[in-house]
């Protein structure tokens, strides 16, 4: 009989060794891409020492860090911020002065860099730099020759002074040569036209912004682009200076353990109206009555956290506000024979106190991305249960909500019963914010909702819901040109830093209006406010005619319709001294209300004309580089940078170096003819980061839905690893099962031996017995 050995034991239970090699390729894996990511984060987040200069995007990864010094798991800042704004109101302009100081305090030279918002039709005309009792002043200059000059004086450690238009409402700002434990001041000056509504002025003063979406897919590594190294985004086919409108973004608590990112402000009304009210939704503000109703408000605490837009309303008595108002001043620039005028009338209210509703089909398109999260989220969803709410029987309506994607209540819209209006409730309550920003598919859905062959008159509206956080707003415009049909887009904003920009002109752009809600108490008088808009009457058909003989440019060159609550508002220059003179004529403005016509005239003769002012010529320009700009989208040239004859980019060109105004080809370059830094002394460069807006969380990415980005990085490696150690359990627990199948065999082996005869056995006894019993007669 053959036994087994030890080799055949050990040939039997020897381990299997592929599953622990599996594991070992696995774990590898999963070390290896995490270190990629991080490798590719740590490149991404170090700033360039080179600033805007002309390098590869392989190169951004040197440079200095993006904060310096503090305690272990702090962040201080290099550059320390203070803003202070004095504002001072005439007629129906804001003259607007900021002076941010940046502050150094660290041990080495500095270069600070710093993403501005603004008002989105703030006309800027004016920036210093301030050193102690020095002024320097800026000039306006073709954007790359300021580019150049900045450059130069940076190199020979010059104060120098940049300031350039990345949006309309976004600027940046650098600073080059601050030595360490200096201050220096920039002061930037702009003009911003009052906004009207409903009996009542508004001034909004950004202090800081909402991170912008970039779609896209990345530019190709191995192409020549200008990198601003401050940016956290790079350039994609979609946004091409997204790196220059992506700035770090800090938490204000940690920006005000430092005392910085504060700002004050002197406010003086001007308008020479009694008013009955002045307030601030968002900040406790204390005013004082000086003679000749004049007014100065100021902040009640002396200086506010610069993490939300400062807001001021305040309205006339209704006696006392005229229902037209015409000013004019004289053109100041050397050589130019002109004036310019700026109107604003209101047109007659509908004598109708209840209006035949028509029918509506309203979409809403709400925005559930990331940037959305905290207050906004809530704000937008009952914005929206508050629009449900309004609806009527007669009514159709939707909703559709985006981030990365979107999604439809409906595939088309519903009639507004009471258990579709309950349903749609329901799924509003569910929403959460999450993920990108992928505007276009849900704008373009929306607009798309109602079909052409739908008869009868039925109003279309799209209420489109969002903070406006997307770096691709041109895009989006010419998406709502090309599709908007007659359909009516109203926009509604939310947070406490929309982006105004996008609000204001997706709006323009889709014959609608727009309001902006920045806390939760503002939502049900806002939305009151865009309800009375979208269910009262228009004003349409609007026209301006001046006298004849007049040679007048008048923007815009078409009169929107208005909705309830909105004034007539134009800038215009006339040739030649034709206002205020005997004989000057009247300017009539006519259009319909409810089916009926009105018309209003205003005479120009007893017009007073302002010798001394120069702030309705700039907005008069910064009206037509909008209207020139909107025409070169429409040509899809906006770009104007590829060097071909362009004469709109010409002519935008000539109006701001003519007015002095920062555009998207100019900007204000300052320089101090002494240099300051030695040459032995090293330059770095350090981003003033913009503190998170108020009721917002710091988004830890806001990349396409294309990029994965760090924290997919390691969220692949930890599946791979979670994969690694389900094998090696399943390995573990394929061991154990083979083990317990050997017991179970054995024993059913035994239990059989015991059970069952060995006919084997029976026969080799009965063999034997029979081999006995031959023997035995052998014998």
């Amino acid at each position: 009989m053959i036994l087994p050995n030890d080799e055949y034991y050990r040939r039997r239970y020897r381990k299997r060794r592929g599953g622990s090699w599996l594991l070992l390729v696995v774990t590898a894996a999963a070390v290896l891409l995490a270190a990629v990511g991080a490798r590719a984060t740590e490149s991404d987040m170090t700033p360039n020492a080179n600033g805007a200069d002309g390098v590869s995007i392989n190169d951004t990864g040197s440079g200095d860090l993006l904060f310096r010094g503090g305690e272990p798991g702090r962040y201080i800042p290099a550059i320390h911020l203070g803003t202070k704004v004095a504002v001072k109101v005439r007629g129906l302009v804001a003259e607007v002065n900021i002076q941010q100081e940046f502050s150094n305090t660290s041990q080495d030279w500095q270069e600070a860099v710093y993403v501005l918002p603004l008002p989105e039709n703030a006309a800027v005309n004016g920036m210093e730099i301030v050193v102690g009792e020095r002024r320097i002043v800026g000039k306006v200059r073709e954007r790359e020759e300021a580019q150049k000059v900045y450059r130069e004086a940076k190199a020979a450690g010059k104060r120098a002074a940049l300031l350039e238009q990345q949006r309309p409402n976004l600027f940046t700002s650098r600073v080059a040569n601050i030595a360490p434990g200096e201050k220096i001041a920039v002061e930037v000056r702009y003009l911003q036209t009052l906004r009207f509504d409903s009996g009542q002025f508004s001034l909004r003063i950004p202090s800081t912004l909402t991170p912008r979406y970039i779609p896209g897919n990345p530019l190709p590594q191995d192409s020549e682009v200008a990198v601003n190294a401050h940016g956290w985004a790079l350039p994609t086919d979609q946004v091409a200076d997204a790196d220059k409108i992506t700035p770090a973004m800090m938490p204000m608590a940690e920006l005000a353990r430092n005392g910085s990112h504060k700002m004050t402000l002197d406010i003086q009304l001007g308008m020479g109206l009694p008013l009955v009210d002045i307030f601030s939704p968002y900040h406790e503000v204390s005013f004082r009555r000086e003679t000749g109703h004049r007014y100065q408000v100021e902040l009640k605490e002396g200086s506010a956290a610069m993490d939300r837009d400062f807001a001021l309303h305040w309205r006339p008595q209704a006696s006392a506000m005229p229902s037209a108002a015409l000013f004019a001043e004289q053109a100041v620039k050397q050589g130019e024979d002109a004036e310019y005028v700026q109107l604003l009338l209101l047109p007659p209210v509908s004598g109708d106190a209840s209006p035949n509703k028509l029918p509506r089909e309203v979409v809403y398109v709400v925005d559930t991305s990331g940037s959305m999260s905290g207050t906004s989220i809530r704000q937008a969803k009952e914005s929206l249960l508050l629009a449900l709410a309004r609806l009527s029987p007669q009514d159709r309506f939707n909703v559709i909500e985006f981030n990365s994607n979107y999604r439809t209540f409906y595939p088309r819209p519903v009639v507004a019963t009471g258990d579709n209006i309950r349903a749609a409730r329901d799924w509003v309550e569910s929403l959460q914010a999450t993920g990108g920003t992928e505007m276009a598919p849900a704008l373009r859905e929306a607009l798309s909702q109602q079909l052409n062959d739908e008869a009868g008159e039925l109003v279309r509206q799209v209420i489109f819901i969002t903070d406006g956080a997307v770096g691709n707003e041109r895009a989006l415009f010419e998406l709502i040109r090309q599709r908007l049909g007659e359909t009516r887009l109203f926009t509604v904003g939310i947070g406490s830093a929309p982006n105004s920009f996008f609000m204001r002109k997706a709006a323009e752009f889709g014959r609608g209006s727009f309001i902006q809600i920045g806390d939760l108490n503002e939502v049900q008088s806002k939305m009151r406010t865009l309800f009375e808009k979208l269910e009262n009457p228009l004003v349409t058909d609007l026209e301006v005619r001046w006298p004849a003989g007049m040679k007048v440019e008048a923007y815009p060159k078409r009169m929107p319709d208005l909705y309830r609550g909105e004034p007539v508002r134009l800038v215009a220059r006339v040739d030649g001294k034709m206002l205020g003179r005997a004989g000057s004529g009247q300017v009539i403005v006519s259009g319909r209300l409810a089916g009926k016509r009105f018309t209003r005239e205003i005479a120009l003769d007893s017009l007073r004309v302002d010798n001394e002012g120069n702030g309705i010529g700039s907005l008069w320009a910064r009206a037509k580089i909008a209207v020139l700009r909107d025409e070169q989208q429409q040509q899809g040239r906006l770009s104007g940078t590829d060097g071909a004859e362009d004469s709109l980019r010409k002519e935008i060109l000539q109006l701001a170096l003519a007015y002095q105004l920062a555009s998207p080809y100019t900007s204000f370059v300052a320089v101090e003819e002494t240099p300051v830094r030695p040459t032995t002394e090293k330059l770095k460069s350090s981003p003033v980061p913009n503190a998170v807006a108020r009721g917002q969380m710091l988004q830890q990415q806001t990349y396409p839905q294309t990029a994965v980005g760090v924290y997919g990085q390691l969220l692949w490696a930890m599946l791979l690893i979670g994969m690694g150690a389900l094998l090696r359990i399943a390995h573990r627990i394929s061991g154990k099962l083979g083990a317990l199948r050997v017991h179970w065999a054995n024993g059913l082996r035994r239990y059989l031996r015991r059970s069952v005869p060995d006919v084997r056995r029976r026969r080799n006894r009965l063999e034997a017995r029979l081999l006995l019993a031959n023997t035995g007669k052998g014998k």
